[in-house]
């Protein structure tokens, strides 16, 4: 097979059409099947590996499993979206080789959108001429036939597909599955099938149960797959309509909370809270009432109040002086005549501590007079302590109730905002709404439940009736009451059932030499594995080092895991004999300067006769594209447009000149 060339007509990041030739041609009497498309990220390296796809596949592009929907909304968002059209296109035509004769087919799959609905017709042109053996709604399996997908995926892959196979822990049935559909394995065990068939409508009638149960089986097992491929369509679209209803249901309640719904539903509760905020703010305002009828004012004044506390301890505090020495008399009078009596024993000291006590609460003469302060309060001990409570207690608190009444205030206007969206007249057509798109997303999840618990149990039926036809299968080809004709076919299922084993394990032998092969001429590390191991049942596989241990794949560095899974697409692609051509998408990634250099001198040169190969300019540099140049047979340079919001085609890549050339290799317009 050779793609010719690929024309994207308004598809992703391509305005217009452009057509790339990807034919390779002899450079210097030699091959060159290198074509070198480079481009930074973003510029379309990857649509072009989709547009092969979609040509090829359509949905089947995106998945096994893809819902029409999902598929419906990918071609809408493929389609230029500068160029102005309604539609877009790819189109692929490519040689391949039937029973020795080379046939050349074009594909062309185009789209147009119509509102929500998209409108996609396909072409297929074989030697200039539409197709009419195949009839046309067929047309879609016989291109599978043709490349089938889950081979192209071993030969069209990118780096996350190298990744994948690197990285996971769970691709042995990926493996075995690509193993038994590219080595051809899997024609073996239809063609037993067959077999079975006709032994069982040419047995005697002695065998009349067994011929029975085996059509049964059958007639079972194409119901289950029938069942089984409706039911996955059916999930696939159930997935869909759950997801674009949850996105519906979602809008409907942002915009039932934007028009007061949720205060709607709640509005008791609301009141019942704006109730409660009130009588808070009423006993905050009573208890600042009462302060303010107290000491509050003198926190309102301070500097005024710190004058005057100053002023009442300038002024002195303490008795009179008249009324001192009033008492200093009555007491010299008591020392003299001892009446009352005095019980202590009173020394001269004694009498003379007392006199000094009296005379320092004695204020100074003239001082009471001068002090209006002194004259209005009185007692002056008390005020000073009074004056001290307005700083320590009062203030504070007050500060506390204005701060609790603005937070009550300001939650008092946002509840009175809640009840005002609650009044909205449509919030409650809203509620209406939500609680109807509430209800159809839960039967469409209830229905996807279902349907899915139903697809897991046909699915383990499968795996059960396939089973016993295989027991049946093996009965019947050593059945020895088997007419002369259904004997001869019974030894021949026999020996089919053992050339399946033989040709597994022959196949397997082939693709682990040369998947060791592979890596080691790959790898940094020189002989780092010696074998490989693949159970021919599970498919999993046990690495081998040089000193006869099993190793992990785990145990590979981050580099050797990227080697590993390119050794063993390549190992794959070699062991199947099918001239495919290779596309691949920024390989390169995460691979250090050595093992770039490994794959660009060994592998992309022999990787196939036609190597379509994806880079950006730090994976194929000036120095790598030196060593792979021999090889190469042209290249296209992609640069987006950042003025038309396009990518350009030009010929030739990153540091080279386009005039060397060829000036067909691209035609856009």
């Amino acid at each position: 097979m050779i793609l010719r060339n690929v024309t994207l007509q308004d598809f992703g990041v391509y305005a217009g059409t452009t057509t790339l030739d990807l034919i390779p041609r002899r450079r210097e009497g030699s091959s060159a099947p290198v074509i070198l498309i480079g481009g930074k990220n973003g510029v379309g390296k990857t649509t072009f590996l989709e547009a092969v796809r979609l040509a090829l596949y359509g949905r089947r592009a995106l998945g096994a499993r893809v819902a029409q929907a999902d598929y419906d909304a990918y071609l809408r968002d493929r389609v230029n979206r500068v160029s102005g059209s309604d539609g877009a296109a790819v189109s692929l035509e490519f040689d391949y080789a039937e029973a020795g004769t080379i046939h050349r087919y074009k594909i062309r799959r185009e789209w147009a959108t119509r509102g929500r609905s998209v409108v996609e017709t396909l072409d297929l042109l074989k030697d200039g001429e539409t197709i009419t053996s195949v009839p046309r709604e067929e047309w879609h399996s016989f291109l599978q036939e043709l490349v089938p997908p889950g081979v192209s995926q071993l030969f069209f892959f990118d780096g996350e597909k190298i990744s994948e196979i690197a990285e996971g822990d769970e691709d042995d049935e990926q493996l075995g599955s690509a193993i038994r559909s590219l080595l051809g394995i899997d024609l073996v065990g239809r063609l037993r099938v067959d077999l079975g068939l006709y032994i069982a409508r040419h047995q005697k009638d002695d065998d009349s149960a067994a011929i029975a149960r085996l059509e049964a089986v059958n007639r079972d097992i194409q119901v289950a797959e029938r069942r089984a491929a409706t039911l996955g369509d059916e999930v696939a679209e159930l997935v869909a309509q759950r997801d674009s209803q949850a996105r519906a249901a979602e809008q409907v309640r942002r915009q039932f909370v934007a028009e007061g719904g949720d205060a709607a539903v709640q509005r008791d509760k609301i009141e019942a809270e704006r109730g409660d905020v009130r009588r808070a703010m009423a006993q905050a305002e009573h208890e600042l009432r009462d302060t303010a009828n107290k000491l509050l004012p003198f926190a309102m004044a301070p500097k005024l109040t710190a004058a005057f506390r100053e002023a009442l301890t300038g002024a002195g505090v303490g008795y009179d002086a008249s009324a001192t020495a009033s008492l200093l008399e009555a007491i010299a009078e008591w020392r003299a005549d001892g009446n009352p009596a005095r019980t202590a024993k009173w020394g001269t000291a004694h009498w003379g501590d007392l006199e000094a006590f009296l005379h320092s609460r004695t204020r100074a003469p003239g001082a009471a007079a001068d002090c209006p302060a002194i004259r209005e309060v009185g007692d002056g001990t008390a005020a000073i302590a009074r004056l001290d409570e307005v700083e320590s207690i009062v203030r504070p608190r007050a500060a506390d109730l204005l701060s609790e009444m603005d937070r009550l205030s300001a939650r008092a206007r946002t509840l009175e905002t809640a009840l005002d969206r609650a009044d909205n007249a449509s919030a409650g057509l809203l509620l209406d709404e939500l609680q109807l798109s509430e209800r159809k997303l839960g039967a469409t999840e209830a229905e996807l439940a279902a349907r899915q618990e139903e697809w897991k149990l046909i699915k383990g039926q499968l795996v059960t009736l396939e089973r016993e036809q295989k027991r049946l299968l093996n009965e019947q080809a050593g059945s020895d009451k088997a007419q002369q004709r259904s004997a001869l076919a019974a030894r021949a299922a026999q020996a089919l059932g053992d050339y399946e084993e033989r040709l597994l394990a022959h196949k397997l032998g082939q693709l682990k030499n040369e998947f060791v092969r592979c890596f080691n001429h790959l790898a940094r590390k020189e002989n780092l594995l010696v074998g490989i191991e693949i159970d021919p049942v599970s498919f999993a596989t046990t690495l081998i080092d040089r000193a006869g241990n099993a190793m992990p794949k785990a145990s590979l560095s981050a580099g050797e895991k990227q080697i590993y899974a390119i050794a063993m697409l390549w190992a794959l692609a070699r062991t199947s004999g099918r001239p495919l051509p290779m596309i691949i998408d920024t390989p390169l990634a995460r691979l250090d300067s050595e093992h770039r250099a490994k794959l660009v001198e060994r592998y992309f040169p022999r990787a196939s006769h036609q190597v379509i190969l994806l880079s950006t300019d730090t994976e194929i540099d000036e120095q790598l594209l030196n060593t792979l140049k021999p090889s190469i047979s042209h290249s296209f340079r992609l640069d987006f447009d950042q003025h038309d919001g396009r990518t350009d085609v030009t010929p030739g890549y990153f540091g080279s000149d386009s005039s060397t050339e060829s000036p067909r290799a691209l035609q856009q317009a």
